[in-house]
Formats: C-alpha cells, sequence, structure tokens
C-alpha cells in the first residue's frame, strides 16, 4: 500500500494512519513523505510495515554511506541527515513528556560530536567464518567488514574475529578500545592457543588481551581517561560506547554541581554508580561521594577505580537502590538507570534522600517522562536536554535536571 507518513516515534519508526488501519509503524521512511510499504506485523490497532519504495522523498533523506543499512539492525536512521536526526529525537523526547509525563517542556538539543566512528565498545556476532551483527527483526547474521559507527582500533580487530568456528563454539564477542588498543571478552568460550595465536596474528598489534570463561590472555581491562581521572573497565562490563559524548556529559553535570562548591561540604549520591562513571570524575566538586552499586563486577571495578585514583572522599556501597538506607543529608543526587527506569521502591528511595538537585540521566524517554511525572510531587523540572549518544541508530539519551520543592 502507499502512505504519507506523519511524526516520528520512538525506536526509529514514523507514524501513518492508513483509513480502515489505525496507527501504522514504518521504518526506513522519514516524516513527510509517501512511500509504498510492505507490512510485517500486525496487530488488533496497530501494525508495523516497512518503505519498499519512495515515491515522494523528504529533502533531509540522505543516502545511507554503510552497504548494510537497512538490512542489519544496528543502525535505524543513516537515511536522514544528521541536523535532522537530532531535529526528531528531539521532538521524541518531547512527545514522551507531553504525552506521558503530561508537561509540554521544549528539550535542549546538547552540542553533538561526529555522527560515525564514535563507538569505543561493540558487541558483535559470531558464526563460523562470519563476522557482524543480527539483521533487523531477525537472529540471522549479517556479515560486516567493518562498521561505520565503530572507532578505526575496534575495526582493526574485526578480520581476527572471522574463522574462530576452527577453534571453538563462539557465537558472541565484545570488544572495547581505549582509542589505539583494544580487548575482548569471550562468555562461555574456554581459553584455548590456537584461537590466541590466530587473534594475536589477525588484528595488527591492537588486540591487546581478551577475557575468556576460565582465564584471560594479556591485558583484559582498557583505561579511558575522563575528565581528570583513569577509568578502567572490562569489555564485559557496561560503560557509555560514546566516550566523547560521556566525557560532555559529566562535564555538563559538573558545570551545574559546581554551583554547589566543595568548600560549603557538599554531598552527592551516586546511585546505580555503576565503574563509577559520575561518582569519580564529580568527586572533586563535593565534600563526599557516596557510590552505590549492587551488581558484583561493576563493584569490583568501582572499588579498583576508586583506590587507582586515590579518591579518599569516595564512599562506595555494594546494595541495590531497592535497599539502599541514606545516611545524613545530601546536597544532589545522579540517578542513570536501567531502560525500566526507576521502580517504586527506586522512587521511595528518591524521595527519602529529599536531595537539592536530581540529575537523572536516561536512555528511554518514555520511562524518564513517566519517573519525572511521579517525582513531581517533591520535584520541579529545571531542564531537559537531549545528548545524542549514538548518532544514526533510534537510541535517544537525556538529562533531566530537577529541583526540590520548597
Amino acid at each position: 500500500m502507499t502512505v504519507t507518513t506523519g511524526s516520528p516515534v520512538h525506536g526509529g519508526y514514523v507514524l501513518a494512519r492508513p483509513e480502515g488501519m489505525g496507527v501504522l509503524f514504518v521504518r526506513w521512511a522519514l516524516p513527510g513523505e509517501v512511500v509504498s510499504v510492505r507490512l510485517v506485523e500486525r496487530k488488533r490497532e496497530y501494525a508495523f510495515a516497512e518503505a519498499v519504495e519512495v515515491l515522494s522523498p523528504s529533502p533531509r533523506r540522505v543516502d545511507p554511506p554503510c552497504e548494510v543499512f537497512g538490512e542489519c539492525g544496528g543502525c535505524q536512521l543513516q537515511h536522514a541527515d544528521y541536523p535532522y536526526q537530532l531535529e526528531m529525537k528531539r521532538e521524541i523526547l518531547r512527545e514522551a513528556f507531553r504525552r506521558i509525563g503530561k508537561t509540554d517542556v521544549a528539550p535542549e538539543i546538547a552540542p553533538p560530536r561526529e555522527p560515525f566512528g564514535y563507538r569505543y565498545r561493540g558487541r558483535f556476532r559470531v558464526d563460523g567464518e562470519k563476522v557482524g551483527f543480527h539483521a533487523e527483526r531477525s537472529r540471522r547474521l549479517v556479515p560486516v567488514s567493518r562498521c561505520p559507527l565503530m572507532i578505526d582500533a575496534i575495526n582493526a580487530v574485526l578480520p581476527g574475529l572471522r574463522g574462530l568456528g576452527r577453534f571453538a563454539i563462539v557465537s558472541e564477542v565484545q570488544v572495547a578500545s581505549d582509542g589505539v588498543r583494544a580487548s575482548a571478552s569471550f562468555p562461555g568460550v574456554p581459553f584455548g592457543k590456537g584461537m590466541v595465536e590466530h587473534l594475536a596474528g589477525r588484528t595488527g598489534g591492537v588486540l591487546s588481551g581478551a577475557r575468556f570463561e576460565d582465564r584471560s590472555w594479556g591485558e583484559e581491562r582498557i583505561t579511558l581517561p575522563l575528565d581528570g581521572i583513569s577509568y578502567s573497565v572490562s569489555p564485559r562490563s557496561f560503560f557509555q560506547a560514546n566516550w566523547r559524548m560521556n566525557q560532555a556529559m559529566v562535564r555538563r553535570i559538573g558545570a551545574i554541581l559546581g554551583d554547589l562548591g566543595a568548600s560549603a561540604g557538599a554531598r552527592l549520591l551516586d546511585l546505580y554508580a555503576g565503574a563509577g562513571n559520575f561518582a569519580l570524575p564529580l568527586a572533586a566538586k563535593v565534600r563526599e561521594v557516596v557510590a552505590v552499586e549492587g551488581e558484583a563486577r561493576s563493584f569490583r571495578e568501582l572499588r579498583g577505580n576508586v583506590r587507582e585514583n586515590g579518591l579518599g572522599n569516595v564512599r562506595i556501597v555494594r546494595s541495590s537502590v531497592e535497599t539502599f538506607r541514606p545516611e545524613g543529608r545530601f546536597d544532589a543526587l545522579v540517578l542513570d538507570p536501567p531502560r525500566a527506569g526507576l521502580s517504586e521502591r527506586s522512587l521511595a528511595r528518591v524521595r527519602e534522600v529529599a536531595a537539592g538537585k536530581v540529575f537523572y540521566v536516561s536512555c528511554n524517554p518514555a520511562t524518564l517522562a513517566r519517573d519525572v511525572r511521579s517525582l513531581s510531587d517533591r520535584y520541579d523540572l529545571a531542564s531537559l536536554e537531549m545528548h545524542d549518544f549514538f548518532p544514526n541508530t533510534h537510541h535517544v539519551e537525556a538529562l533531566a535536571v530537577l529541583t526540590i520543592r520548597g
């Protein structure tokens, strides 16, 4: 069928409303286009479709630089020029707050960085001689020789990931880099001398180590600069893939936090602290940081990073957010929860802390809008910013700054 598309929605879709069909979510189209579509899934009140021919293109449409765009499931927006991608994501964030948060706010767009060559970590699928990503809406592997979203050091490792099936059953490889060297993780794969020799010989010396299920080879961890401190993590641990944008967000929070002043004895609470992405660099802004992390691997890396940087004013707590019991008064609170956002018990903990400022970092506009609305009985939304951590994909990262009322 032929449809005319409307506004962008989260997930890389645009809306269409064909007569008699209800809502149609269309992939690979842009707002305001006339496209011929193919239905891929139909529900009672809505359906999903893919554009197969663009009959009237948007002036913001461009030719995707990646040869497997539209087949690989990693990117959804390479067919839009980058300034327009930013505008669409800003509108998606605004609509989430309008529809779910019940407030009309105009998000600011944080200064963007390069739309390609920005990922410092990647998760690749492996099948014998092939390495790549899953196809869109499928478990089928799409082979790639390089990914334009990855930094050069990670793309240099890809030749060594081909042919691993000769040594072991490998289905997934996680690769992380500091920009020069790289380290890999092979979940569920035992160490093998033949595999190590293969990796070392086909990665041009870029791969400096790997973690197998039973032991490590070489240097497992990578160390990244983060606003004056050294941030060390393993490829299996979570850290922000777009390291340049992550550094900018840390500096942005630090600039706002700077008004509090360490000399005034300010205290900062970092829930969902991970390996210390916010707690460590922000320690210079306050008298004390309490960093809370419940996951074992992340907590070990948090503890190691605090020790390696000699941060005597950072106190770490192994606890889930739901069971954490705050002590004393906190002037500021940092939240960076998973996509599901804050549970009811986590929201109760935020209210209990009653910090003067809350910095809520989110990768899900819907749950961010929901949680900000839930906290509106105690907090006002001071600012909302869209930070594009993942150009050319549908992912939307945001920073909401809340101030306590009264």
